[in-house]
């Protein structure tokens, strides 16, 4: 009679055992199915785009860059609205030199203010196309603070290199549809360092761009 007390125990005790390890299994399977998607949604826009781990020793951070809204904003037209938001904004550009190698375009940039903290070490720029035509940008070696209140227009200028054949084919594309504004796209990887809550992590943030700045080629541009 003992010993089937003892075994009736023993197997409600295995049987609610290996309830509690269902169940721990489903409540992580849960957890786990939760965080991915939190972070499919998080990197939507870098899903088209395959990125290394790390570069120049930083730890590439696919995340979005949360930037402040003015209520000056709804005052804007969609075009305005678009670069506003935009965490890299580009100024009106100058001709800086030329030369029978190429065209140098100088542009200031504004960086929009953010809610993360931090200080970014250096920019570097990849497969950037001014107009439809492939460009060089210089590495902009300059530190700063991300600005947390107001939009911060950077101390330099960054540098846009047009080579001549290049050049000539968007001019003669000018001459014969002139635009009063150029389009801007390509990639900025923004590399330093930022905070979360009380901790600071070297990271390197790629930002997609999409924006535009006025054609330096265009009378009463």
């Amino acid at each position: 009679m003992k010993d089937c007390v003892r075994g009736n125990r023993e197997r409600k005790h295995k049987l609610l055992t290996a309830l509690g390890l269902c169940a721990a299994l489903l409540l992580s399977t849960f957890t786990f199915a939760q965080q991915s998607s939190s972070i499919t949604s998080t990197n939507d826009s870098h899903s088209s785009r395959d990125y290394p781990k790390e570069i120049r020793g930083y730890k590439v951070e696919l995340a979005s860059v949360e930037v402040k809204r003015s209520a000056k904003n709804d005052k804007k037209s969609s075009s305005d609205e678009s670069n506003t938001e935009a965490l890299i904004q580009l100024g009106e550009p100058h001709v800086k030199s030329v030369s029978p190698l190429g065209i140098t375009l100088e542009v200031p940039v504004t960086v929009a203010a953010v809610k993360q903290g931090g200080r970014v070490d250096f920019l570097t720029f990849e497969d950037m196309n001014v107009n439809g035509t492939p460009v060089t940008v210089s590495e902009y070696d300059h530190p700063f603070d991300l600005p947390n209140e107001n939009p911060v227009t950077l101390s330099e200028p960054i540098t846009i290199y047009i080579s001549t054949p290049r050049a000539m084919l968007g001019a003669i594309g000018e001459w014969r549809e002139p635009k009063s504004v150029w389009p801007v796209t390509g990639r900025v990887y923004v590399f330093g360092h930022f905070k979360k809550f009380l901790f600071t992590f070297k990271r390197v943030v790629p930002v997609e761009l999409n924006l535009s700045f006025k054609n330096p080629l265009k009378s009463g541009a």
